[in-house]
């Protein structure tokens, strides 16, 4: 995943298994719908997409969507922030654990608008795959590749929506356009195997600087993250919403 911090644009990559398909779909039938007339129509969504995220962990065959945890994310690029992270973090075959154990705090759709907006929160989420990177952390040099973890522990995500309606074959769906969210961890851990190139007593120590100083590292390249998240999600809503059609999703 990557991203700029303050006054610095870091690139950000995500490649993508596989391109989404683009025959229509229907809503499993265990899946809970919501009606726009409902006044308690917020809470309606914000249960119902907590519960499809619990349902989706082994993935939906009427979807066409893989397992949800843990997520394959073929590759991953964290560029370097303009404070102390000096350095790209390149991930590949990353396997992203934690998602379907999000809490849903609250939920809301503005149609007039085609935006919707959502908050969770979600206990640990783990990015466990192969690293490489070269460069400095808070002014300390730093290489190695090798097996790697990153965990965000407790993390407060704001999800907000930007849709597109189209038409196909008589029927309205939506098309996301941008999916942008805030990650607020309440601790990250980080854990690179295999740094300076096997020295063990070097890998403990930048290993115990980067967690002693998690916060100031994290928030250097949380713009990365925001875009790398941002850019799953939006894989994951379009593949929904891009196949469903929206009365089917949101009942008159």
């Amino acid at each position: 995943m990557m991203g700029f911090s303050v006054g610095a644009v870091v690139q950000s990559v995500l490649l993508l298994a596989a391109c989404f398909a683009t025959e229509a779909a229907r809503l499993p039938s265990n899946f809970g719908r919501c009606s726009k007339s409902d006044p308690r129509f917020n809470e309606c969504m914000r249960a119902n997409i907590e519960d499809a995220i619990h349902k989706l962990k082994e993935g939906s065959k009427e979807l066409g969507l893989k397992r949800f945890d843990p997520l394959d994310i073929p590759e991953l690029v964290i560029g370097e922030g303009k404070g102390p992270v000096n350095v790209v973090q390149h991930f590949k075959d990353v396997e992203l654990y934690g998602l379907t154990g999000s809490k849903v705090l609250a939920a809301s759709a503005d149609f007039d608008n085609k935006m919707m907006y959502a908050t969770s929160v979600t206990p640990e989420l783990r990015l466990q795959g192969q690293y490489s990177m070269k460069g400095r952390v808070l002014l300390l040099p730093i290489f190695g590749h090798g097996p790697c973890n990153v965990t965000l522990v407790n993390t407060k995500i704001n999800h907000t929506l930007t849709a597109e309606p189209f038409e196909k074959k008589g029927q309205t769906y939506w098309s996301f356009k941008d999916y942008t969210v805030t990650l607020r961890p309440e601790r990250v851990i980080f854990k690179f195997d295999n740094l300076f190139d096997g020295d063990a007593r070097l890998g403990d120590e930048i290993g115990k600087v980067l967690n002693d100083n998690w916060d100031e590292v994290f928030t250097d390249v949380r713009d990365g993250y925001e875009k790398s998240f941002g850019l799953i999600f939006h894989g994951l809503a379009n593949r929904v919403f891009t196949r469903v059609p929206l009365k089917d999703i949101f009942l008159e």
